[in-house]
Parts: structure tokens; sequence; C-alpha cells
């Protein structure tokens, strides 16, 4: 999406219809999702073009209105996956996952993110690179369709059965946790980064971190501190 129809500085901060693109957005939820609806033209749409500089973005040589964001794949012993289904735009299965604030480095972002939106904490020293990519038509709630992704891999200590008192928990833009397989996630609708990475990446992601050459074993986050 090109946003030239906005006076762009360092500090500009806004929240514009796609429609009309005045400065006019409120935040409502509809069925459970989260959608807009403009109060000068009245039209009700599933995201905003939102400018805030607190999160790394910028516009391309074409005028192309880039964010940067970073997620992470956490796996489990058995080689699933914790996913979860987005009550946020893009409305599509997802890792947890988020935009790079200014001056945040991105492995820092992603460990944010994992306790913001699922409560796993100090995952920070746990999490390995998987991969750095730039992808169009990547569309988000805040109105880029372009993102720059970072993805890392978790492993982490065999989680509670699903239905279990005390499960993993996710926030507002989510619901209730899910540990699928990769060919179960890309048969599910997943986000456009979520499954760019798995099909260029399900090697990394389902084989990196096996024995060591010492004879152990990859290092997995004890679950048991976290928010259950």
């Amino acid at each position: 999406m090109k946003i030239d129809f906005l006076p762009l500085r360092d500090n500009t901060c806004g929240e514009y219809c796609l429609h009309c693109h005045a400065e006019t957005v409120e935040w409502i939820v509809v069925d459970g999702r989260k959608r807009c609806t403009c109060r000068s033209c009245g039209r009700e749409a599933a995201r905003a073009v939102v400018v805030d500089p607190r999160i790394c973005w910028w516009t391309d040589s074409d005028g192309e209105y880039w964010h940067e964001s970073a997620g992470v794949f956490v796996r489990d012993p058995r080689g699933r996956f914790l996913f979860f289904q987005r009550t946020a735009f893009p409305y599509r299965l997802t890792v947890p996952a988020g935009h790079v604030e200014r001056g945040e480095d991105p492995k820092r972002a992603a460990a944010r993110e994992l306790w913001e939106e699922v409560g796993i904490r100090d995952a920070h020293g746990d999490l390995r690179f998987v991969a750095d990519e730039h992808l169009n038509g990547d569309m988000c709630r805040r109105g880029s369709d372009a993102h720059r992704w970072h993805a890392y891999l978790l492993d982490v200590d065999d989680h509670r059965p699903a239905g279990t008192q005390g499960e993993l928990t996710v926030n507002e833009e989510g619901e209730e946790p899910l540990w699928l397989t990769l060919d179960q996630a890309l048969s599910s609708q997943p986000t456009v980064a979520v499954e760019h990475i798995i099909d260029r990446y399900s090697n990394t992601l389902l084989h990196a971190g096996g024995p060591t050459p010492g004879g152990g074993t990859v290092k997995r986050t004890d679950l048991s501190h976290f928010r259950w």
C-alpha cells in the first residue's frame, strides 16, 4: 500500500481511513473480530492505515509502506508448533508475532511478542534464528502490505494437553492456542508470512537443534514458570 496521501515526518502519528483517508477512525468489535469504522465517510473496514513512530516503518522508492515484524515458531518435543487464530486482521492462523519497535533488536522483539501474546517469558536467550525475509503481499491491520519478517525457533518442554485447566492463553488478538504439525497449519489458512516461512524453511523448523556433537540434546525451555 502506498501512503502518498500523508505528509510524512519522523514523528507522524495517526490512524487513517482506507477509503477517504480521514483521520477519523474508531475501532470496534464485530462478531468477535476487531474492525474499524470511519466517522467521516461511514464506511467500515478490516484495517486502517496506522502510522506509529514507535514501530519500525519506512516507504521505499516506489512509495510502498513497509513494516518490520518478528515471530516465533514454538516447537514441542513431538514436532508440533504453537499457533492461534487471529481475531484482528488478517483473520488467519499465525504464530506469536508482532511489529518490531523502532531501535529494537528483532530477536528482542520476538521474545517480547512471546510474552505479550501467549505468556512465554524470558525466552530471548533460547531463540534460534530461522529467516529474515522481505515479503510483499503480507498485509497487516495497520495498513502495510509489505513486511521485513524475522522468524525464530523456540524448543519447549512438553505442554499440557489442549483443553486442560491452565493451558496457554492468547491475548485479545487471538483465539485459543493450537498445537499443530506444519502440514496441519498449511491446510488451515495461515497468514502470508507464516505460510512463506513454512514453505521455505520447513526443514529448519523440523530438524534444527538435533543431537549435539557431545551427545547431548538441544536445550528446551522449561514452561513451568510461564503463565498457565
